[in-house]
């Protein structure tokens, strides 16, 4: 049954039509855009003095937790300043991936997840981590919903690719994101942005530094407005449901003791609110092969009678102390962060009334890290102490409505499940760069690690037998404790101040967990525990600057074994009668990844600059027995959210006007590879490749207080699918992302 749309909805299916051969006109407008800001480039240097020659800008990170040049780190790592990441539009972590391959922000199912170099996941409950460690102004704040982070007064994001346990510790295998915030300084500043654009979406964000007592206390204050109507037209309701409410705000103090103690404090708060819409259909409500309704070829459209509401609240603390003596600098991080999330989810995903979801998630985590930095000789060293203490919990609830009637089942029955997890982590680490010549350093890591975790699952239903094999728990508990060493060495060659030249090698560790989520009583008479993951990487690259700074290169090239790698699947059950559908945590034995990735930035005109990067990857897992059920076997297949194929490519031209303003055009193409959103390789979980094209064209004034601009995204209205993935009541659903949007733009700066 094809469903009448709004107008609004079906503009959008004819952009998406139009757009059919969208990868060759992406590229041939890019093509164009290149050109013709090359000829503006041409006129504009005409303009400016002879002498007068402009170098790439260089970033200092802070990835190895000391100071040094990006292009001395070796580290296969994207950076970004606030500046470039205002410049290219980003305001949150799913952004980047524009910017960054082999980077990718899965937002679809209950949790968005970081996935780097093929490998993410993790998060979908307390008792299974994520793989990618996110952090704070070295603050953990790993856990799923901090994916969602609203960026406020940020000085810069660093993306570290691979394994960094001996510095980042545990559920870092596939990779680390640091959010460095701009710190509180003595001068005055000031800074608004405001914008408008379709769909209403409106975003308003507000920073001041300022001096509160002269040469000794300093305040830096940032918040953020994020609102927009919805996408998505919901038959049933004749309303537009997922719209976004977004609020965030920050609040830094720097205090000097004297000119070598100082004291960061920093606390922070987001929340966000959505009627979020978990998917439309992909199938029929129990996925029998009808079509579903509205059909799944009727992108943005709905037909669900549960309303669905998304509301997560994040906050913490933060307190770093620096002492600087002659020889050393003690650092002391402290961290308190809070998470917590509210959502409510039309399972069967239809105008029907058969279920609904009502997940509950929170988390609690402390951090202390004591850290020595300094210089010996030819030694450079950094070594220190780790403790982590985090409590999660989560309350689930499936209720299954009035219609299951009809199944025989009784009707308004309820399952709920109630994991709890209480986790400590202690660890040792040191990360020593010994100069054996003048161009030669050798680069050694590692990271002595233990961890304690104690869950208590609670697991009530109405469903008993013969209806179904859920299982009623009481009060169960069960411990582990592990011990894991992660190290990592390598050698670094400079030989000259343009180039470095790295190989390296890393071991990674990912904690154990247990499988605590809805489970039967074939589960429950098993072991609830899961392995650790451990991962061995191999890493050789090389960074390059030219002599004149006006072009880099940078380029790695990685082979990485996973083993006991963990994996969250719905599997068939066919070892019992009647064979059934499980949501089960398991190891799933060896996965392999490896591929080169290179990333170039160029300034052929003191106007223009163009950046390219990209990667091939191979992911897969190479054993993978019994993947599909008992039986079926997943070696061989492609793991899931892993494009072969990833490219960004940026444009940045500005042009010097003679009354002292400037105009400027900024783009950026991404390209994002065929993939699977699901480990069985199936058809129905296969995601077709898709080209996005974002920019800016903007002017500044002659002060360069006040600049205007015009944004879009998703330039070419591109429709492309999120991935596709099954319920607990064997719907399929999916998500589209967003088509496009574009809008007006006006800051001011003091």
């Amino acid at each position: 049954m094809e469903v009448e749309m709004p107008e609004s909805v079906k503009q959008t299916a004819l952009f998406g039509a139009w757009n059919s051969k969208r990868l060759k006109s992406t590229l041939l407008a890019a093509a164009g855009s290149v050109a013709l800001s090359a000829s503006f480039a041409a006129y504009a240097q005409e303009e400016e003095p002879e002498d007068e020659v402009h170098t790439l800008q260089s970033i200092t990170v802070t990835a190895q937790k000391r100071e040094q040049s990006l292009q001395d780190v070796p580290i296969s790592m994207a950076a970004f300043t606030g500046d470039a990441l205002q410049d290219a539009g980003v305001a949150d972590l799913g952004s980047l991936q524009g910017l960054v391959p082999n980077f990718q922000v899965s937002d679809n199912v209950s949790v968005r997840t970081i996935y780097v170099r093929g490998v993410g996941g993790g998060g979908r409950t307390v008792a299974f981590d994520t793989r990618t460690g996110i952090y704070l102004d070295g603050v953990y704040i790993g856990q799923p919903m901090s994916a969602d982070a609203v960026l406020v007064n940020l000085e810069r994001v660093e993306v570290l690719r691979g394994p960094q346990g001996y510095l980042y510790g545990q559920n870092t295998v596939s990779g680390a994101v640091n959010l460095v915030t701009a710190a509180p300084s003595e001068e005055f500043e000031a800074q608004v942005i405001g914008s408008y654009g379709n769909q209403d979406e409106m975003r308003l964000v507000g920073s001041i530094n300022a001096p509160l007592i002269e040469d000794r206390l300093f305040m830096r204050f940032g918040a953020s407005v994020h609102q927009r109507d919805g996408f998505i037209y919901n038959v049933t309701t004749g309303e537009y449901p997922d719209d976004q409410n977004d609020y965030a705000a920050r609040l830094q103090l720097r205090y000097l003791f004297n000119p070598d103690f100082t004291a960061d404090f920093s606390a922070d708060f987001t929340r966000q609110l959505s009627h979020k819409v978990n998917g439309e259909a992909r199938s029929d409500v129990f996925n029998t092969g009808g079509t579903p309704t509205p059909p799944a070829d009727q992108p943005f459209v709905i037909d669900d009678d549960y309303p669905e509401r998304d509301l997560s609240e994040t906050w913490g603390l933060g307190l770093t102390l620096n002492y600087d003596f002659e020889n050393v600098t003690l650092t002391s991080t402290t961290g308190y962060r809070h998470a917590y999330r509210n959502w409510n989810v039309d399972m069967d995903h239809s105008a029907g009334d058969w279920a609904f979801f009502h997940y509950h998630d929170e988390y609690n985590t402390f951090s202390q890290e004591l850290r020595a930095s300094g210089e010996v000789g030819n030694l450079n060293y950094v070594a220190g102490l780790y403790y982590m203490d985090t409590s999660g919990e989560n309350d689930r609830t499936l209720v299954y409505s009035s219609l299951t009637a009809l199944l025989g089942l009784p009707p308004n029955s309820v399952t709920n499940t109630n994991p709890l997890v209480d986790n400590t982590s202690m660890a040792v680490f040191t990360a020593l760069d010994y100069g054996l010549t003048d161009t030669l350093t050798l680069n050694m890591g590692a990271r002595l690690n233990y961890e304690t975790k104690e869950l208590t699952f609670n697991q009530s239903t109405d469903l008993v037998a013969p209806y179904s094999t859920l299982a009623v728990i009481d009060g169960y508990t069960t411990d582990m404790d592990e011990t894991s060493f992660s190290p990592s060495i390598g050698l670094t060659w400079e030989p000259n101040d343009a180039s470095t030249y790295y190989a390296r090698y890393s071991r990674g560790v990912k904690s154990g967990g247990f499988n605590a989520d809805y489970l039967n009583i074939y589960q429950v008479a098993a072991d609830l525990s899961l392995d650790q993951e451990t991962v061995d990487s191999y890493e050789i690259g090389a960074k390059f600057v030219s002599t004149d700074g006006q072009f880099s290169f940078n380029s790695a090239l990685f082979y990485a074994k996973y083993e006991d790698y963990q994996v969250s699947q719905f599997r068939i059950r066919d070892d019992v009668v009647p064979s059934r559908i499980e949501l089960a945590l398991t190891n799933a034995g060896v996965v392999e990844t490896y591929g080169p990735e290179f990333d170039l930035t160029w300034l052929p005109t003191n106007n223009l600059t163009l950046g390219l990067s990209g990667a091939w990857l191979h992911a897969e897992y190479s054993e993978f027995k019994d993947g599909g059920g008992i039986g079926v076997d997943y070696s061989g297949n492609r793991l899931e959210y892993a494009p072969e194929w990833t490219f960004a490519a940026t444009l940045d031209y500005e042009h010097p006007f003679s009354n002292g303003s400037e105009g400027f055009v900024r783009l950026n193409a991404s390209y994002h590879g065929d993939q699977y959103s699901d480990s069985s390789n199936q058809d129905q979980f296969f995601q077709e490749g898709y080209t996005l094209v974002n920019g800016r064209v903007g002017w500044v004034t002659p002060n360069g207080n006040t600049e205007f601009a015009l944004y879009f995204n998703n330039l070419f209205d591109e429709e492309y699918d999120l991935g596709t993935a099954p319920d607990g009541f064997t719907t399929l659903f999916g998500k589209y992302g967003d088509p496009r949007t574009y809008g007006v733009e006006v800051s001011w700066t003091y």
